[in-house]
């Protein structure tokens, strides 16, 4: 299943990129996540890994990333910050930061996520493919306020 959801921010791509980063008040803007913990010794760059407890549709689960990919905003540069997860659900995520000519920030994210289970794990994560979207629609829209409240 492939989830890619967009928003235009009127903040920093760094303001961004330090609550994208920021992994234990990751809960600030992501709501259907608790209990993040940073679990390796580095906290930032490839490598860093992060366990929090991610609950949607009423099915919870402990879900461990690594981050794979890290190119923070220098200048008028892309960023992207790449994970894989690493729980349950396998999968990856990616989250690209972009100037635009009016001077926000595009931000896109998208989620490729492999269901447990084989088939029954396929129909489940189809199913529920419309609540993905809408909760991570939602999360950009608390973070988008989140960046620009500043």
């Amino acid at each position: 299943m492939v989830v890619t959801v967009s928003t235009a921010i009127s903040a920093t791509p760094q303001r961004i990129w330090d609550l994208l980063t920021d992994w234990e008040n990751q809960g600030e803007w992501m709501r259907e996540a608790t209990d993040f913990e940073v679990v390796s010794a580095q906290r930032s760059g490839a490598g860093t890994i992060v366990a929090t407890t991610v609950r949607i549709g009423g099915i919870a689960t402990r879900d461990r990333i690594r981050v794979d990919g890290w190119q923070p905003p220098i200048g008028s540069n892309p960023a992207h910050l790449g994970i894989v997860h690493l729980g349950w659900v396998k999968g990856r995520g990616d989250i690209r930061l972009t100037n635009q000519s009016d001077g926000r920030i595009r931000l896109d994210w998208t989620e490729r996520l492999q269901p447990p289970l084989g088939l029954p794990g396929a129909l489940g994560m189809r199913l529920f493919a419309p609540l993905f979207a809408r909760t991570f629609r939602r999360d950009l829209t608390l973070l988008q306020t989140l960046a620009e409240r500043g």
